[in-house]
């Protein structure tokens, strides 16, 4: 089990990632830089009469690629590693597969926050910033 929530997030979405190491907030912006970056962890959402707090991470998976200004098919493959992302996603929900945040957190629920990754941003030298968001609710006793 990991030492935190945050490692716990990092080890499950590397099992995505077949051959690329994945960075915890922080990466220099190179092609090929795999990185998530939490937007907001342990947010309690609620809490019930039992005491049982109903609780959100927020998080946003980041691929920093070269860009093609010309006809090329680089853009399209670009586009696929985070559309295959999100299936990623919709099959840890299929399989009940959600990150190790501790024995007393069950009740887990995976939420892909778009359906398709922003281009946040492409330098002058054509490297590309896509962003995809994801929230995942927990309840914790």
């Amino acid at each position: 089990m990991a030492d935190s929530k945050h490692e716990a997030l990092q080890e499950w979405v590397s099992e995505f990632l077949e051959n690329n190491y994945l960075y915890y907030q922080s990466a220099n912006a190179e092609p090929g830089i795999r990185m998530v970056v939490p937007e907001f962890g342990d947010y309690v959402n609620k809490t019930d009469i039992l005491g049982y707090k109903y609780k959100s991470y927020v998080f946003v998976f980041i691929a920093y690629e070269q860009i093609d200004t010309g006809t090329s098919d680089v853009n399209i493959t670009n586009m696929k590693l985070m559309d295959d992302f999100n299936e990623w996603l919709e099959e840890q929900i299929e399989d009940k597969n959600y990150p190790d945040f501790g024995d007393n957190c069950d009740e887990y629920e995976i939420k892909p926050l778009q359906n398709m990754a922003n281009l946040a941003t492409i330098t002058e030298d054509g490297l590309a910033k896509y962003m995809l968001g994801c929230r995942i609710n927990y309840r914790e006793e």
